[in-house]
């Protein structure tokens, strides 16, 4: 029988007690993972608590509280540290494997590839998208520490040196239950990547501000076939038009003050 391999699996956290109690029970059909590295950023709910039952005789849980102060990135670079194995997988609290990508980290193999990108599907109140730009978006989210990095304060991204394998496979983002917690997270979001364009003096006007908000909705809801997903459609492509004009306003605000 061939020798399985050992993955970690890290998670950024704040307040997801609900969602760990509820997305983690795969985990149990996972043999390859025997690692949990959790960082938490100043969590005020039971997340801490939850985190830690998801250990097993198999499988070890580490926390470590560490404020995100803005940087995804650094945040994520952080855990990967901490991790044991060379062989890292990355999912966050609302998100969940489909039953073929379990089994496909069930009989991994890690000296073939150092990289291996997923689909991410999208569940937005209730509704799973097919269409528009974050109906299947693809990460890399399984990959050997040693061979990359993450870069970028906000939508960071795994760089590495080495070749990508890419697969249909499918994670589930449970993104969404709320509207309102969307606004907020975009709101968040758009104030961290607004200081980060600051920060490498990257400018604005208004012609952006008016037009690249359109032009998203546009690429979005027609390009992108948004308008086949009926009203949960047309709620996505307007609420991250509504990003691109929060990045630009906070953006030449900054450049005001």
């Amino acid at each position: 029988m061939k020798k399985l391999i050992n993955i970690s699996l890290f998670l950024l956290t704040r307040n997801e007690s609900e969602n760990l109690q509820k997305n983690f029970k795969w985990l149990d059909d996972c043999r390859t993972i025997n690692e949990i590295i959790v960082v938490d950023d100043n969590s005020t709910d039971d997340t801490i608590e939850i985190a830690k039952s998801l250990a097993s005789k198999k499988r070890s849980v580490r926390v470590f509280n560490r404020e995100l102060a803005g940087d995804f990135a650094a945040q994520r670079n952080f855990a990967i540290s901490k991790t044991s194995n060379d062989l890292v997988f990355l999912i966050d609290a609302d998100e969940y494997p489909s039953n073929k990508l379990i089994r496909y980290l069930n009989h991994i193999d890690k000296h073939r590839y150092k990289n291996y990108s997923f689909n991410r599907q999208d569940i937005f109140l209730g509704y799973t998208l097919k269409h528009g730009e974050t109906a299947c978006l693809k990460f890399t989210r399984l990959f050997n520490k040693n061979f990359g990095k993450f870069e970028g304060q906000v939508h960071e991204k795994w760089l590495s040196v080495k070749y990508t394998k890419e697969t249909n496979l499918i994670i589930h983002h449970n993104s969404h239950k709320k509207l309102k917690s969307f606004i907020e997270k975009i709101d968040f979001y758009s104030t961290i990547r607004s200081q980060e364009l600051f920060d490498q003096k990257i400018s604005t006007n208004i012609f952006e501000i008016i037009f690249f908000p359109v032009g998203k909705f546009l690429q979005n809801y027609i390009f992108r076939l948004g308008f086949l997903d009926g009203t949960p459609g047309i709620i996505m492509a307007l609420c991250l038009s509504f990003h691109v004009f929060l990045n630009k306003s906070k953006l030449w605000h900054l450049y005001q003050q």
